[in-house]
C-alpha cells in the first residue's frame, strides 16, 4: 500500500477528469467549507471529500467522499474521513445502504452513530398498487383529493414546512421555519427549475384548508419520480388516511411501470406503517434498507442515536453494523 497524505484540494485538482465532483478547498465563504484530497507518494489523486453546511438541518453537514477506482477503498476513504474530521465543527451525515458494506464499514470504523433507518422506497405501479389506489381515494368523511390550484401555492409551501419541521423534530431539527419557507420557495413556483409537476400531484381539502398533499416531483436519473406526502397535523387523526388520498391519485395519474420513490422513518408512527400496506412487486436488488449516519466530530453536537426500541424488526441485522 503506498503512502497516502491529504492536502487541501486546489483550483487544478477540480479540473481532473477521473472525479465528476472534485471541488477546490474554501469553493465558497464559510470557515467550514473544507474540500479535501488524497495523494500517493507521486502526488497522484486517489480520492477526494468534502462536507457540505446542511440549509435544511443546520446541526449537521453532509458528506460527499469519492475514491478513484481500482484504488483500496478502505484506505484512501480512512484518510479523507479523518481529515475532514479533523476541520469540521458539525457532525457529518452519511447514507450507507444495506447493500454499500464498504461504506457501512467506514461509518462504523470513525464512531458512527445510527441516527435513523428508512426502509425501501421504490413502489411500482401495477394492478395491484392500481387496486389499493381504488379502496383509498375516499376519505372516511367522504372527501377525494383533487387538482393543485396555482392561486394556494403559497398554502401548499407553508404545508410543506409545518410537515416537514413535525417530521424531523425528534432526530433532526430542522432550521426555522423562515429559513425553510425561503429555501423551498422556488420549488413551488410555477414552472419554476426544479418545481413540483402539478399534474402528477395531488391535494385535499376540508373546511376549505388544504390538510394534505402529495407532491410529484422532477424524475430522478433512473427515471423514479419522488413522491413527498404532507398532512396537518403530522400524525394527526385523519392524516394517515387523507395522505392516501393524495397518493391514490398520484397513482391514477401515473403508468403502469412507474417507479414512484416514497421514504418514510423509524422514527414516525405513521408513514411506515401505511406504506407497509401499499402492494407492489419484489423490490429492485438494491432498493435496501437505508441508515443516516452521523460522524462524530470534536467539539461538535454529539449526533442524536435512534432508540433500539424503534428499530424495525426488518432491518435489525442491518442496525446492528451501526449500533455500539
Amino acid at each position: 500500500m503506498p503512502t497516502l497524505t491529504t492536502r487541501p484540494a486546489t483550483p487544478a485538482d477540480s479540473a481532473d477528469p477521473a472525479f465528476e465532483d472534485l471541488l477546490p478547498d474554501r469553493w465558497r465563504e464559510g470557515d467550514n467549507c473544507r474540500s479535501v484530497v488524497a495523494t500517493d507518494s507521486a502526488g497522484r489523486l486517489l480520492g477526494h471529500c468534502r462536507g457540505i453546511d446542511n440549509s435544511f438541518h443546520p446541526d449537521s453537514r453532509s458528506l460527499v467522499l469519492e475514491v478513484l477506482d481500482g484504488e483500496p477503498w478502505d484506505e484512501v476513504a480512512d484518510v479523507l474521513l479523518e481529515a475532514q474530521i479533523a476541520v469540521s465543527t458539525l457532525p457529518l451525515r452519511l447514507k450507507p445502504a444495506a447493500h454499500e458494506p464498504e461504506l457501512l464499514d467506514l461509518c462504523a470504523r470513525h464512531g458512527g452513530v445510527l441516527v435513523q433507518l428508512m426502509p425501501p422506497w421504490r413502489y411500482v405501479v401495477d394492478d395491484a398498487m392500481r387496486a389499493w389506489a381504488a379502496e383509498h381515494r375516499t376519505t372516511s368523511d367522504g372527501l377525494r383529493a383533487g387538482n393543485v390550484d396555482d392561486a394556494r401555492r403559497e398554502e401548499m409551501l407553508d404545508l410543506y414546512v409545518e410537515h416537514y419541521t413535525a417530521q424531523h423534530a425528534r432526530w433532526s431539527p430542522a432550521a426555522a421555519p423562515a429559513e425553510l419557507r425561503a429555501e423551498n420557495a422556488p420549488d413551488f413556483v410555477p414552472g419554476g427549475e426544479g418545481s413540483f409537476d402539478p399534474d402528477h400531484s395531488a391535494v385535499l381539502m376540508r373546511d376549505g384548508v388544504i390538510v394534505a398533499q402529495a407532491l410529484a416531483w422532477p424524475p430522478e436519473p433512473d427515471g423514479g419520480i419522488e413522491i413527498t406526502l404532507q398532512s396537518t397535523p403530522h400524525e394527526g387523526r385523519t392524516a394517515r388516511e387523507d395522505m392516501e388520498a393524495c397518493l391514490a391519485v398520484v397513482i391514477d395519474r401515473s403508468a403502469d411501470g412507474d417507479v414512484l420513490l416514497i421514504d418514510s422513518h423509524a422514527t414516525e408512527e405513521l408513514e411506515p406503517a401505511m406504506m407497509r400496506d401499499v402492494p407492489g412487486p419484489a423490490p429492485h436488488p438494491q432498493d435496501t434498507w437505508t441508515a443516516i449516519v452521523g460522524i462524530p466530530v470534536p467539539g461538535g453536537p454529539a449526533p442524536t442515536p435512534l432508540p433500539a426500541g424503534l428499530i424495525p424488526a426488518g432491518s435489525a441485522e442491518f442496525a446492528d453494523r451501526l449500533r455500539h
